[in-house]
């Protein structure tokens, strides 16, 4: 029963709102990479970011009234925020390096993100006001797109520290990294 939602060249990075009502992603139609929201079958689509950078990687807060997303500007990615209607953004890191791929935590106090901070990709995770920023992985390979575990015990995500792309998980602290 596959059905297509959208019909524009450029679509990409889906997430269901906690409601199941809606879909946030972000989309190239207007000619750079914004976030749009939609309805869970398609219809009322509509832009929440307007500006000449791109925005992507959206993820919903748990109680569905905030998007974390990733920015663009000038080669470099940092992650913002801002309210389900697209008012209210706001600039949760800053740095000299890029974090990009933000994934909320269940309970909504967390931010899971991938960063090159160290010189490569590591996961890391921060309060969701952007404070108290943790390295959680610190091997030399790529590591990105976390995702949290319902319960918020684990950090699945994905790495090439066998030589491909492999999917690991980890508790929520870092430890116990293994590969699935």
């Amino acid at each position: 029963n596959v059905v297509q939602l959208t019909y524009n060249d450029f679509n990409s990075h889906p997430a269901w709102s906690p409601d199941g009502e809606q879909i946030v992603f972000n989309s190239d139609r207007r000619g750079d990479h914004e976030i749009f929201v939609m309805n869970a079958d398609g219809t009322g689509s509509r832009q929440l970011t307007t500006n000449l950078s791109d925005d992507f990687n959206p993820s919903w807060s748990p109680d569905g009234e905030q998007i974390v997303f990733t920015k663009e500007l000038a080669g470099k990615y940092e992650i913002y925020t801002m309210d389900a209607d697209g008012t209210g953004v706001g600039k949760e890191t800053r740095n000299n390096n890029s974090d990009y791929v933000p994934d909320w935590s269940p309970d909504g106090e967390y931010i899971a993100f991938a960063s090159d901070r160290d010189g490569n990709n590591d996961i890391f995770v921060m309060d969701a006001d952007g404070s108290n920023v943790r390295q959680l992985t610190t091997d030399n390979s790529w590591d990105s797109f976390p995702a949290w575990s319902p319960d918020r015990e684990q950090i699945v995500f994905h790495s090439d520290r066998t030589g491909n792309f492999e999917i690991f998980v980890m508790d929520a602290d870092g430890s116990n990294v293994r590969q699935l």
